[in-house]
């Protein structure tokens, strides 16, 4: 092979690995991370609006939550994520009043091993990855942190096919701490189950050349959560997604699908935008 078609396959190679790599939604785990010694910082901002909480005795929350996150490559198919978020929390009470707060909620550890991958060519692929790890205390009161450790432990599946894709994760929250007063979905003091299923769709390029520096992506998922007080939600999330060499921008949403609530509030609605800078 000539020097000019080894520049070609490298930098067609290099555009394919980038793109399967790519394929994370919003919410919702994928079984793709970052190479060894490669720095994903992932910055999100979100607001959420919340109607009547049965325990806080509000009629509705609005809260802002800055989401800080980093993830980093270990090895090959090993990979650790932190993410620390603050935020920022109105209540419009049942007398009338108003009562704002803000804080840091737990911080939160995730390792990410791939146990499995069948790559079948260009971009086309199929892997499995444990996920493991903990939230802590924060160190704030009680209205943000639990105050305690909580493992988790789960998984996630990810297939990728030509300009589709999907994921679907799956992990078991066992929350040691947590006041039922400020639980907004998965923070009390019951373990808790999130179950995510997202598809992808790449709307342009049509097709990865050496040339593509980025892709543009259709994204929509189901969100669920199930606490073992029996509260119930699923939640619909479409998004725009944009994943660069070195640069990633994404805007998000999440809709109430159904569900069966009677220790916490019903989300009304979130709206989120969150930039990636990969190192």
């Amino acid at each position: 092979m000539t020097n000019p078609h080894r520049r070609l396959a490298g930098a067609l190679l290099c555009t394919l690995s980038g793109a399967a790599s790519a394929q994370e939604a919003m919410y919702t785990e994928a079984a793709t991370m970052p190479s060894p010694g490669t720095l994903i910082l992932r910055e999100q901002v979100h607001y959420f609006k919340y109607g009547a909480h049965p325990i806080r005795q509000t009629d509705s929350t609005e809260q802002l939550e800055l989401e800080n996150m980093v993830y980093y490559g270990l090895a090959r198919g090993l990979a650790v994520q932190l993410k620390v978020p603050v935020d920022w929390r109105w209540d419009e009470e049942a007398d009338g009043g108003d009562e704002y707060d803000h804080g840091v909620s737990d911080l939160d550890v995730l390792f990410k091993w791939r146990i499995y991958q069948d790559d079948s060519g260009g971009i086309n692929t199929l892997r499995l990855a444990l996920l493991g790890g903990a939230s802590f205390a924060s160190g704030d009161d009680s209205d943000f942190s639990s105050g305690s450790i909580n493992p988790h432990i789960g998984g996630v599946i990810t297939k990728v096919w030509g300009r589709h894709g999907f994921n679907q994760d799956l992990m078991y929250i066992w929350n040691t701490g947590g006041d039922a007063r400020d639980n907004f979905g998965g923070e009390g003091p019951d373990d808790a189950i999130e179950f995510n299923t997202a598809y992808l769709y790449r709307i342009a390029p049509g097709r990865f050349t050496s040339d593509s520096t980025g892709a543009w992506y259709v994204t929509a998922e189901v969100n669920g959560l199930y606490e073992t007080n029996g509260d119930t939600e699923l939640r619909f999330s479409p998004g725009l997604m944009f994943e660069g060499r070195t640069f990633g921008f994404e805007l998000m949403a999440q809709l109430p699908l159904w569900n069966d609530l009677d220790e916490r509030a019903e989300l009304d609605l979130s709206l989120g935008i969150g930039v990636r800078f990969f190192f």
